[in-house]
């Protein structure tokens, strides 16, 4: 029998309730959900009935609570910090919810508390282990589209939304909800090596006064360039990764990814390009292009990561560094990281902070 660690939920919303509750009982070797607590009674309920534990109306019980180890933060964006904080000082694990805080200043400020409590704070970006972007980075490595320089990152939705998800002064709007998961990919796609940054951001569909369309364009160091997209007022979606390589490119679109790549066999020749008079006919059969053909390779695979992982693995992760000493696959440096970005992006637009 496993050692397991005994979880409190704080906030029983759709992430803590749907995502954190329900993703605990994928691993009950490891976890235990011990307790929750909500401000609305209601919720308090719906956790005890689906799943037989006690909740709390007091915030200090709940947290000194001497049997919970860990602390699931899910409540709304803007207390994030603070309760981490508490948590924290009341001696516990904090597994940390998106957006970690809203701006970079609170980012800094998480940056000290996991220094403060060395081992203890985890970010729950969860969607590091979604299985399309571990396969495509396999993918890229592999070496088969040759030097990938371009790569585009889409959730697309139309939605009339109208939750506390689309009003600023509760901490809504995209880049604090999708942005996080998808800005981190592309810094782990840039090696968190930025050069340059242009961004956009809209209010289209959305009932409330925070963005739901962002625009942002990223290149690194290396020249790579990574466009991201994120909507809720893009009623025809496009393909959630789009990567354009040397010697190919790929899509992938839920758990279906179609290449197409010179056959890595094929090894041109070292010719030139010419500056004389092409002839009238052109086309690419002839004087506009190499005369050697191409030997292209086109498939359609499924999504299947070498090593399978799904979005929940996290919650692996974390048992593994808690309980083994494993280090925790997310730097609270490269969490952190993030927040620097949502603050460039959101500089001198209409969508800041309240």
């Amino acid at each position: 029998m496993t050692d397991k660690i005994k979880v409190g939920i704080w906030g029983l919303g759709r992430a803590g309730l749907n995502m954190h509750a329900a993703e605990i009982a994928n691993y009950p070797e490891q976890f235990e959900l011990h307790s929750g607590i909500d401000i609305d009674p209601a919720r308090n309920q719906s956790l005890t009935d689906t799943y037989r534990v006690p909740t709390y109306t007091d915030e200090e019980a709940f947290l000194n609570d001497p049997e919970v180890e860990l602390i699931s933060i899910a409540t709304r964006s803007p207390d994030h910090v603070a309760h981490c904080e508490r948590a924290l000082a009341a001696g516990k694990y904090v597994f940390l919810e998106k957006p970690l805080g809203l701006n970079y200043a609170e980012g800094k400020k998480l940056l000290a508390l996991s220094q403060q409590y060395p081992g203890k704070l985890y970010p729950r970006q969860n969607r590091r282990f979604e299985a399309p972007f571990n396969h495509i980075q396999e993918i890229i490595a592999s070496g088969i589209l040759g030097e990938v320089y371009e790569i585009k990152l889409c959730r697309h939705s139309f939605q009339r939304r109208s939750d506390w998800q689309t009003i600023i002064e509760c901490g809504g709007g995209q880049l604090n909800n999708w942005g996080p998961h998808i800005i981190d990919h592309a810094l782990q796609f840039l090696d968190y090596k930025v050069s340059e940054l242009w961004s956009d951001l809209k209010k289209v569909a959305a009932l409330g006064n925070a963005e739901d369309h962002i625009k942002i364009v990223l290149k690194g160091e290396s020249g790579r360039v990574v466009d991201l997209e994120i909507s809720g007022g893009a009623a025809l979606p496009q393909n959630e990764y789009t990567l354009f390589g040397s010697r190919g490119a790929l899509t992938c679109q839920g758990d279906n990814i179609h290449l197409k790549y010179i056959d890595p066999k094929q090894v041109f020749q070292k010719t030139e390009a010419h500056a004389g008079t092409p002839s009238l006919a052109g086309g690419v059969s002839n004087a506009y292009a190499d005369l050697e053909q191409i030997k292209w390779v086109e498939e359609d695979i499924k999504v299947a990561p070498s090593t399978p992982t799904e979005i929940h693995s996290i919650w692996s992760a974390l048992y593994q560094s808690v309980r083994e000493g494993i280090p925790f696959p997310i730097p609270m440096e490269q969490a952190v990281a993030v927040l620097k970005v949502t603050d460039e992006v959101k500089k001198g637009t209409a969508f800041t902070d309240v």
